[in-house]
């Protein structure tokens, strides 16, 4: 009875926020304003989902919304578009980029590639609702779908990660609350399962440090997030998703101190995740690999060296990449073991949870020439088939939190395979020639 007054006075409340503040409108691509002036809310950056054909205009014109234009002022950029944007003049820039060809698909990978984009865009579709949807669904939403990912707030589309950030309740589950003096994530049922994974998330869709979040009237941004999980870290702990959201957000920081004035490093993480085990591990260890390939692609995306400790997790998830194909079964899936055996099972939602959760890892980290071999595409293939079955893809959002969270690892690697493999072999539509109009027609025809 508690939980249920909390979240009708809220629901109250947040009503009255909405009529002051006038109505939402959210793009496909995740990047929405408001009508009025009033709101002093977040705006995401746009994300870019290929397999929506609605964001195509979106991708051209990512500061567009579809009523209105969004202000440089007010739309935060990507950490990416931050440093591009302050980056000196480049005195190259006059020297036109060499023209890389575009990636050719093979019948079979084009066939796989309207299959996998009609799975994606069939569940971008499915409406979660802030009233039946823990905040743990609704993270796992956001981990699939990035900026683009969107909920329903009380009859209205909310981009999901607004929601989360912002802590709106989520069937009476709160995401954020207060630790000492930081804002950070909650750990337990109806938040984030493991430490780290929410901030996680948000690295990996490149939310901006700079992003808003709140408790109560209490605003800050992400960046109070990260100090948190900064002032957390702990010797013989979890660390592997605090690995992956401090190696985003923690750039020119090469140490920090925790709060019992330990000296903590990205190094030092990766020494201490290596030497734990993995196969043993919750979900086979998964995510321990992912935080390691992680920051080895990071490093190297930022052009620094390979060297010491982030070598070390290079040749350790390398050579578990070869591990983990080996346990590979003939239909692409994995078995609910995990990485502990090779083995299969006929449940449907066994299968979506394993499978989904191993070939997110490797759909990140594999190297771009084993992308479109038969063990990535026989696993692309085998989620393709169960998210497109009839459970999974009309009904998702009222399936347990457990079958909600296989989906979104799942969908997730799905989005990436898109990314990686489909994506750079779109051909660019060209805009069609303006028609001429009827009377500039007749005039032709009578010239002629």
């Amino acid at each position: 009875m508690i939980r249920v007054h909390r979240f009708l006075i809220a629901t109250t409340v947040l009503g009255s926020l909405f009529m002051v503040s006038g109505m939402f409108t959210i793009a496909h691509g995740g990047d929405f304003t408001t009508e009025s002036n009033d709101f002093d809310g977040p705006m995401l950056v746009p994300s870019q989902q290929p397999y929506l054909n609605q964001a195509k205009e979106a991708e051209a014109k990512p500061n567009e919304t579809q009523n209105a234009p969004a202000t440089e002022k007010t739309t935060p950029k990507t950490t990416e578009q931050a440093a591009e944007k302050d980056a000196p003049p480049d005195d190259s820039a006059s020297t036109p980029p060499a023209v890389e060809p575009k990636r050719e698909l093979s019948p079979e990978l084009a066939a796989l590639r309207d299959r996998v984009r009609r799975v994606l865009t069939a569940h971008h579709k499915p409406n979660y609702s802030t009233r039946q949807n823990s905040a743990t669904e609704i993270m796992s939403v956001c981990r699939a779908f990035g900026c683009g990912a969107e909920v329903s707030l009380n009859g209205q589309r909310l981009n999901g990660i607004t929601c989360l950030c912002w802590n709106y309740p989520c069937a009476g589950f709160e995401m954020l609350g207060l630790s000492g003096n930081h804002i950070a994530a909650r750990i337990g049922y109806g938040h984030q399962e493991r430490p780290g994974e929410f901030l996680a998330m948000l690295a990996m869709a490149r939310v901006p440090s700079d992003y808003p979040v709140r408790v109560g009237e209490d605003t800050r941004t992400i960046a109070d997030l990260v100090e948190a999980e900064k002032l957390g870290c702990r010797s013989g702990d979890d660390l592997s998703l605090k690995l992956i959201s401090l190696m985003y957000y923690v750039n020119d920081e090469p140490q920090w101190k925790n709060d019992l004035g330990e000296t903590w490093s990205i190094e030092r993480i990766i020494k201490e995740e290596i030497a734990k085990p993995v196969i043993t591990a919750p979900v086979g260890g998964l995510n321990r690999l992912l935080g390691l390939s992680y920051v080895v692609d990071r490093r190297t995306k930022r052009k620094q060296p390979i060297d010491g400790q982030f070598l070390r997790a290079q040749k350790y998830t390398n050579d578990f990449h070869e591990f983990a194909l080996r346990l590979q079964n003939s239909d692409g899936s994995w078995g609910p073991h995990f990485l502990a055996a090779k083995s299969t099972s006929s449940d449907i939602k066994s299968q979506l949870r394993s499978t989904g959760r191993v070939f997110e890892w490797l759909a990140m980290s594999l190297p771009e020439e084993k992308l479109d071999d038969a063990h990535a595409v026989n696993a692309v293939g085998c989620l393709v088939r169960l998210l497109g079955s009839q459970r999974y893809q009309r009904n998702t959002p009222s399936l347990s939190t457990e079958e909600i969270v296989a989906a979104g690892h799942a969908l997730h690697a799905l989005v990436v395979y898109d990314t990686r493999v489909f994506k750079p072999a779109d051909v660019e539509e060209k805009p069609a020639a303006e028609k001429p109009s009827p009377v500039a027609a007749s005039r032709q025809k009578t010239n002629r």
